[in-house]
């Protein structure tokens, strides 16, 4: 299923990285644009198995992805892993597949997961990107999040975009890759980009970037303080998202946004996510993001930093949501 992404810029691509001296009848390297193409790849050219818990990844280097770090790729990737599987308490899928292709440039470029066919990523890795940029990089564990739930409607794309958005931060902290302190400094700067406008309907539908995911993460957060007041201060999203992934298995089967949200409730005996979906989906949900800081007890100082109260209403549910 193709996905958007929420940061990512499209990549110019060279010919002379490629080793084209003549633009004159030459011939590109494989896009693998087509999700087919990227299947097709994954099955016939050569690839590494690495081990995640009681599944495996098959990581396929696209054409011999000439000029990347295979090492320093190898070690992002298990990173990654440990971030996603952190979160979800194992590794989201059995079997997947990672499809890395060569492009220009210093950094992590755009990714897209589908699972029509099987669990599947690609993804664009610039030849010069060094340590700093692996370990600055959020794209890989964004896709593999969306692995860990099942696929959804296309009016329900907010649902799984959010989920990313909300949850990959969240990982990257449980295993240290990300600071605390920056995790709820993107949820700051970034939430009010999926308020609402005067004329905007119910989130079901909703096409606009900036609902899709920040709207979308902004529903997960309410979502873990929905089941945490609910459930009298027992269970965190963490629980819901977990018996979803384990009853459905991951993004390779069809689920409505409604069986997701009453498996979900099922963790924590509840009908937290089901009463706050309907609201979501059908109304424009203008949150009061200043008071929702404030009650977790987050903001920001005059230079940008963040800073945090623990005296706030919900402080103790800020702390556990990061914590391993």
């Amino acid at each position: 299923m193709l996905r958007l992404d929420r940061r990512a810029a499209v990549m110019g691509l060279g010919a002379a990285a490629f080793g084209i001296t003549s633009l004159a009848g030459a011939i590109a390297a494989p896009s693998y644009d087509d999700p087919d193409d990227m299947y097709g790849a994954l099955r016939r050219q050569p690839g590494q198995i690495l081990r995640v818990g009681a599944g495996t990844i098959n990581l396929v280097f696209a054409d011999g992805a000439p000029g990347l770090d295979r090492d320093r790729v190898v070690s992002w990737v298990r990173t990654a892993v440990a971030a996603v599987t952190a979160y979800f308490g194992r590794y989201p899928v059995k079997d997947y597949g990672l499809l890395v292709i060569a492009e220009p440039g210093d950094h992590v470029g755009h990714a897209t997961t589908f699972g029509y066919a099987g669990t599947a990523t690609r993804i664009h890795v610039g030849v010069a990107a060094d340590a700093t940029a692996f370990h600055r990089d959020w794209v890989l564990v964004h896709e593999m999040v969306h692995t860990a739930l099942p696929n959804l409607p296309r009016r329900a794309l907010w649902l799984q975009e959010g989920n990313a958005t909300y949850v990959e931060p969240i990982a990257r902290a449980l295993v240290g890759e990300l600071p605390v302190e920056e995790v709820w400094r993107e949820s700051i700067l970034g939430m009010p980009k999926g308020t609402p406008k005067a004329d905007d309907p119910g989130m079901d539908g909703t096409r606009a970037w900036g609902r899709l995911y920040w709207g979308g993460a902004t529903f997960w957060l309410l979502a873990d303080i929905a089941i945490y007041q609910d459930s009298g201060g027992r269970y965190s999203l963490r629980n819901a998202l977990q018996r979803i992934n384990r009853e459905s298995g991951g993004n390779t089967v069809e689920w409505s946004p409604e069986q997701l949200m009453a498996v979900g409730d099922m963790a924590a005996g509840t009908r937290s996510l089901q009463d706050l979906y309907v609201r979501f989906a059908e109304q424009p949900i203008d949150t009061d993001l200043s008071d929702l800081f404030r009650q977790l007890g987050v903001g920001m100082d005059a230079q940008g930093g963040t800073r945090f109260d623990d005296r706030a209403p919900l402080a103790e549910l800020r702390r556990r949501i990061t914590k391993p």
